[in-house]
């Protein structure tokens, strides 16, 4: 049986900001569903840190604040999403998965930018082989 645990980093939000930071130190691998409701138009992104304690991921990158924009993957098609681009909605709702690749980091987060419409639930699953 594969070790895992879900979490919700994010739930309905509608408005701007990170949501809950995650420890995953202890896990392999990530998959994020995404799903956007009321003709989302707005950008994620997902944020990741090696510091010891969890970052204040809504505030400027800085020595004593160290995180940065994590690339993922599409599971749909493979294509590769640049972390500082994110994945950007446009006023239609849709689910969606990604694979975050979380080797050595220990904390992680996904941050709704440019938001005009709508809302994102992100559910994360962590697991091991």
């Amino acid at each position: 049986m594969r070790n895992f645990r879900s979490y919700t980093i994010l739930n309905a939000k509608a408005a701007t900001g990170a949501g809950n930071s995650i420890l995953v130190e202890d896990f392999r691998h990530i998959v994020l569903a995404l799903d956007t409701a009321t003709s989302a138009n707005l950008t994620i992104k997902v944020q990741g840190s090696i510091y010891e304690d969890a970052p204040n991921f809504g505030a400027a990158q800085t020595a004593a604040n160290q995180w940065d924009y994590i690339a993922i993957k599409d599971l749909e098609d493979g294509a590769a999403i640049e972390g500082d681009t994110g994945v950007a909605m446009s006023g239609s709702d849709d689910h969606r998965m990604f694979e975050v690749n979380v080797n050595g980091l220990k904390w992680l987060t996904v941050n709704v930018t440019a938001r005009s419409a709508g809302s994102v639930t992100v559910i994360a699953r962590l697991f091991n082989d």
